[in-house]
């Protein structure tokens, strides 16, 4: 839900949809390497969807159309040319990690906020908060992730499909936490992001390790598992 405020536009998450987002990001840790390929078609059409919802201010048809459209056409594009996109997707997953700790490790000029569309039309406006890349660490560090993403997904497909599904997990059961306690507050309360961002990065790290261990012990049973009934199967043995 988008609610209006001194001309621009923030966005509230209502209790269902911070507990829908928690089990999403529980399900990327723990179950990323069990279903890898559904999850980067996932991420990639919810992608999709945001940019239609970016892009609708642009095009002239029904904004449903527009981001269903745009879903489709990401999703549609992973599925085909799923390497690709999960190298992509990797890539751009590790810049906003790198990009936003080396905001938070310069402090309050880490961060700017990106205009997104101003109708003419309207009196409010759309803005997104997010790293500067005016600031130059913020910068180097947002490069690197796209340069680390693509190799590590090359070079490393089996590691990198655990990374980035443990990494977009924990930053959504990062972003449900905060918008609980954003909610728990009331319209007056403080965002939980702006008061104890270093936190909120600490919680995220921790998660990631977990969704890391955890789809590791899953892995690992599966395959003691897959041994196990391999062997029942086989009368020699």
């Amino acid at each position: 839900m988008l609610g209006e405020t001194t001309g621009e536009l923030r966005l509230i998450i209502p209790l269902w949809g911070s507990i829908f987002i928690g089990l999403l990001g529980a399900s990327y840790l723990v179950y990323g390497s069990r279903w890898p390929r559904f999850f980067d078609v996932l991420s990639m059409t919810l992608i999709g969807c945001m940019a239609g919802l970016l892009g609708c201010a642009w095009v002239p048809l029904p904004q449903p159309i527009v981001i269903i459209a745009g879903g489709l056409v990401l999703g549609g594009l992973t599925t085909l040319f799923r390497n690709v996109c999960h190298a992509v997707l990797a890539s751009l997953v590790l810049a906003l990690i790198l990009s936003m700790l080396a905001a938070l490790a310069v402090g309050a000029h880490g961060f700017t906020a990106y205009l997104i569309f101003n109708p003419s039309n309207r009196s409010y406006s759309m803005q997104l908060p997010g790293p500067s890349l005016r600031c130059d660490p913020v910068l180097a560090a947002g490069v690197t992730g796209l340069l680390v993403g693509a190799t590590v997904a090359m070079a490393w497909f089996a590691f990198s499909q655990r990374l980035l599904t443990a990494a977009q997990g924990a930053a959504l059961v990062v972003v449900a936490l905060a918008a609980f306690v954003s909610q728990s507050q009331g319209e007056g309360g403080t965002s939980l992001a702006t008061s104890y961002p270093l936190t909120l990065a600490a919680a995220w790290l921790c998660l990631v390790v977990i969704g890391l261990v955890a789809q590791a012990a899953m892995a690992q049973r599966r395959s003691e598992f897959e041994q196990t009934f391999n062997g029942a199967e086989d009368p020699g043995a």
